[in-house]
């Protein structure tokens, strides 16, 4: 049997050619593609944790030196709209928690693993999409 990708991702994901003008986080997005269309849920599951690791260094890209004044200004410049702005921000905020919640990101026995495939799409399908609207803002051709 062959593992199916979503069909809201499966066209994105294949089309897509990261060059970000970061090699790391260019990279890291290519090997989290590469795990996800992996049929094997624990290759899977390594998608979702380098896909974290390309958020947490997305975030810190316009910023090096200040991550949470580093995510403000891309979430500034990646959305204008004020109310729209304070949704995206609420929505990368709630991301990191889960990151930091689930073991996706740390491994210590009071985090909740992840242990459902469709789960696995549903986290990674969701923090894609904020990642790949950033990134488009930001004239990144995905």
């Amino acid at each position: 049997m062959e593992r199916l990708v979503p069909t809201v991702l499966q066209e994105v994901l294949v089309q897509a050619i990261f060059n970000t003008g970061d090699q790391t986080l260019d990279e890291l997005l290519q090997t989290a593609r590469e795990k996800f269309m992996n049929r094997d849920f624990a290759v899977r599951r390594e998608a979702l944790e380098k896909l974290w690791d390309a958020w947490e260094r997305l975030k810190s890209l316009r910023d090096p030196t200040n991550k949470r004044r580093s995510i403000e200004l891309l979430l500034e410049s990646g959305c204008a709209e004020q109310n729209l702005r304070n949704k995206v921000n609420a929505e990368a905020r709630q991301l990191t928690d889960i990151g930091n919640e689930f073991m996706i990101r740390h491994t210590e026995v009071t985090k909740t693993p992840i242990t459902e495939s469709i789960h696995v799409d549903y986290l990674f399908h969701r923090l894609f999409s904020l990642i790949r609207m950033l990134l488009q803002a930001h004239g990144v051709k995905l």
